[in-house]
């Protein structure tokens, strides 16, 4: 056979293979697969209870837009879009910014810091852990 003809057959072969094994193999990691729930950009009003009087500690920052967003497993992410509407430069932190969830709990999202120049706006990625309820909300206070 020709070299040529050879290197073709075994590419065929490779390409069979791969397809086989993609077939009977499908993706375990497909539940790890972030899907957008729904994008944000007016205030949500909702009036769970507050029985424990949960809020983000006060801050310089609004939240001007988000997207939220899930995967199969039941972890909870968020986009957000934050202005510093400071004078000043400022270093936002995870405890200045609460999402509400669909049961009425509030939480922060996992550890996260980011310094803000005067006025700026910066998008971010924040995780929220793994929960049974969606996020509804995103919100800072001031």
């Amino acid at each position: 056979m020709s070299r040529k003809l050879t290197t073709s057959l075994l590419l065929i072969t490779s390409l069979i293979s791969f397809s086989s094994f993609s077939a009977n193999n499908p993706d375990d990691n497909l539940s790890d697969v972030f899907n957008v729930d729904r994008i944000v950009s007016e205030n949500v009003e909702l009036n769970f209870t507050n029985d424990g009087d949960v809020e983000p500690k006060i801050s310089d920052f609004i939240v001007v837009n988000y997207v939220l967003m899930s995967n199969e497993k039941g972890d909870r992410r968020a986009v957000v879009t934050l202005e510093n509407q400071s004078s000043g430069s400022r270093i936002f932190k995870s405890e200045q910014i609460m999402a509400l969830m669909g049961d009425g709990r509030r939480i922060s999202p996992h550890g996260y810091k980011q310094k803000f120049k005067r006025g700026e706006s910066i998008s971010m990625t924040l995780s929220f852990g793994n929960h049974k309820t969606p996020i509804l909300q995103i919100y800072t206070r001031q």
